[in-house]
């Protein structure tokens, strides 16, 4: 995927849940998304993919986004 999603880390699970496994990104985002690409299972991305799927609002999406990648990178700055 290129573009500003790819770019992005909050959509980084989601988008490697629903598949995908090419991302081009910006250089100044690439060290976070590495991060989070190496950190992160398949399965556990394609669970947090079919949860979302679910939501019914972008603001379901995006609060439950952020509340994962609080979780698993709390180090990690997430607009």
């Amino acid at each position: 995927m290129c573009g500003e999603m790819a770019g992005d880390p909050l959509a980084t699970i989601l988008l490697l849940g629903l598949g995908l496994d090419e991302f081009s990104v910006v250089p100044n985002v690439l060290p976070e998304i590495k991060k989070i690409i190496r950190s992160v299972k398949y399965r556990e991305a394609k669970k947090i993919a079919k949860h979302v799927l679910a939501l019914k609002t972008e603001d379901e999406v995006k609060e439950y986004l952020r509340d994962v990648m609080k979780r698993k990178f709390p180090d990690m700055p997430i607009d």
